[in-house]
C-alpha cells in the first residue's frame, strides 16, 4: 500500500512578517565538483538547541538535527536528537532568531516509541508564498520540537540554505557507522496459518544495524507501506519464521502516516547482540503494519559497513585565534590568524598553514576536510558569526567526515576579535574562546 502523504491548508504569511532580508539563491562556486542545489529543489538545514528557545527554558543539555529538501508543494524532512525526551510534536515556525512565531509547517504530531531517536518523512504544503520565503529567507524560519518535559519547545534551531544537494536517510541515521544491514520487500515474508497477512508486494525496506554490546542501534526506511506498528530483528534462516530475538520499537496504533523512517537505539540481551554480529545470516529483519500484522516485508540480515553520512561535534573547547597586524590604511588590528579547537568525536579543527589558510577538520580516523565559505550570518552581539561552507575531502577515503560535501558552524557563542588597535610588540597573538556546533553533512 503506498504510504499516504500529509496536505496541510495553505498559510498565508503577513506581509509585515516578511520584512526581512530576502537572500539571493545560492550557486555553486568556480571549481565545485558537484552542481548546485536547483531552484526547484531547496535542502535547508538546522541545528537545534535547548539555549536558543525564547520565553522559557528549552533542555539544557539536548540538540537536534533538522534538515529539508523543498522540491514543489513537496517538504521531505529528516530529524535527529540526542539527549532530549522523545518528542510529541515537531514543526516549522516563522521568526528570526529571538522571537517566538506562528507553527507553519507541522511535520510531527503523535508521541514515538521510546526507542526513537530520529524520523524521516514527507508533508504536502500548497501555500506558494510560503514555501518561496522559506527557499528565499530560511533563517528567517526556525525549527522546533516539542515534548512532554517541554511542552513549549524542547529545542530549536534556524535554518540555513544549503549549497548541495545531502542525504536525508543519512541525517535519519546520525554519526555512527552501521555493520549490519538487509534488503526487505514483501516476498521474503513466510505464510503461516494463524490468521495474520503478510506480504506486502507494494512494499520495500531497508535496515542498517550497529551492535553496541548491550543493544542495538537501528535505521529503518521504507516505501510503499501503510503505518509501521513495529520493527524486529527475528532468529530464522530462508524461507522459515522464527521468533522475535530483538525488539527494536513498537507502536501498537501504528507511526504516523506521513513517516518513511526511524533511528534509534533498543536494549537487547548482550547473548542475543552478540549471536547477531557472529552470525547475521541465520537472522532476519521484519517491520509489521496495521494492514500487514503478522509482517508486512522482511529482509536477512548481512554483514556491510554503511559510514556515517551526517555527523554533528560540538567544540568542547576552542579559541578564535587573532595576530596583530598592520592594516591596509596604516595602524594595527586584530585579524584571523588561526583556530584551534578540539570537537565531540576527536575531531581536531585549525587552519591549514600556512597561516590563514583555509579552515580544516581532521577525525581520528584519517579522515579529513577542509571548507570553502558559501554564507556567513550574524549571530548575536559578541558572538562570531554562523557559517555554511563546502566541503572539499583531503584525507583517508572511508571514515566519520569522508562524505561530507556541507560544514556548517551553528549556535556560536564567543571567540569575536578585540576591538580597536594593538602593539604587536606587546600582544602579538591573542586566544578568544569560543563554542559552536558544527554539523558535516553528506
Amino acid at each position: 500500500m503506498s504510504i499516504r502523504k500529509i496536505a496541510l491548508p495553505g498559510l498565508a504569511l503577513a506581509a509585515g512578517l516578511l520584512g526581512v532580508a530576502v537572500l539571493p539563491p545560492v550557486t555553486a562556486r568556480a571549481g565545485s565538483d558537484r552542481p548546485a542545489v536547483s531552484d526547484d529543489e531547496v535542502y535547508l538545514a538546522a541545528g537545534l538547541r535547548g539555549a536558543n528557545e525564547v520565553g522559557g527554558p528549552g533542555d539544557g543539555d539536548g540538540r537536534a538535527t533538522a534538515a529539508i529538501r523543498i522540491k514543489g508543494s513537496q517538504v521531505t524532512f529528516a530529524l535527529r536528537w540526542n539527549r532530549v525526551d522523545t518528542p510529541t510534536a515537531a514543526h516549522i515556525h516563522l521568526g528570526g532568531g529571538g522571537t517566538n512565531g506562528d507553527v507553519k509547517v507541522g511535520l510531527l504530531a503523535k508521541a514515538l516509541p521510546r526507542t526513537v531517536l530520529g524520523i524521516t518523512g514527507t508533508v504536502t504544503v500548497n501555500d506558494a508564498a510560503l514555501l518561496t520565503a522559506l527557499r528565499e529567507n530560511p533563517t528567517g524560519f526556525y525549527a522546533n520540537l516539542h515534548n512532554g518535559v517541554f511542552p513549549k519547545g524542547a529545542v530549536r534551531g534556524r535554518f540555513h540554505r544549503l549549497n548541495r544537494p545531502i542525504d536525508l536517510n543519512g541525517v535519519l541515521h546520525g554519526g555512527n557507522q552501521a555493520t549490519i544491514g538487509s534488503l526487505a520487500d514483501g516476498s521474503q515474508e513466510i505464510q503461516a496459518d494463524d490468521g495474520r497477512r503478510r506480504g506486502d508486494a507494494d512494499g520495500a525496506a531497508t535496515w542498517w544495524i550497529r551492535p553496541n554490546g548491550v543493544g542495538l542501534a537501528y535505521t529503518a526506511t521504507w516505501t510503499g507501506l501503510d503505518r509501521p506498528t513495529s520493527g524486529h530483528i527475528h532468529r530464522g534462516v530462508k524461507g522459515r519464521n522464527g521468533d522475535v530475538v530483538a525488539d527494536l520499537f513498537l507502536d501498537a496504533t501504528g507511526l504516523p502516516a506521513n513517516l518513511t523512517g526511524v533511528a534509534g537505539e533498543a536494549p537487547v540481551r548482550r547473548d542475543t547482540v552478540k549471536k547477531i554480529t557472529e552470525n547475521p545470516g541465520r537472522h532476519y529483519t521484519n517491520l509489521r503494519t496495521v494492514e500487514f500484522d503478522g509482517g508486512a516485508v522482511r529482509g536477512r540480515l548481512s554483514d556491510g559497513a554503511v559510514h556515517p553520512r551526517a555527523v554533528t561535534a560540538p567544540v568542547l573547547s576552542g579559541a578564535q585565534i587573532y595576530a596583530c597586524a598592520r592594516q591596509p590604511l596604516g595602524g594595527f588590528a586584530f585579524t584571523q590568524h588561526n583556530v584551534s579547537a578540539v570537537l565531540e568525536r576527536g575531531v581536531a579543527h585549525s587552519f591549514v598553514q600556512p597561516v590563514a589558510g583555509p579552515p580544516r577538520w581532521i577525525a581520528p580516523d584519517g579522515s579529513s576536510v577542509t571548507g570553502r565559505l558559501v554564507t556567513r550570518t550574524p549571530s548575536d552581539d559578541g558572538n562570531i558569526p554562523e557559517l555554511v561552507l563546502d566541503a572539499v575531502q583531503t584525507g583517508h577515503p572511508t571514515g566519520l567526515l569522508s562524505h561530507a560535501t556541507q560544514i556548517l558552524r551553528l549556535n556560536t557563542v564567543g571567540g569575536v576579535a578585540p576591538t580597536g588597535t594593538c602593539d604587536p610588540a606587546r600582544q602579538p597573538i591573542v586566544k578568544v574562546p569560543y563554542r559552536s556546533d558544527y554539523l558535516f553533512l553528506g
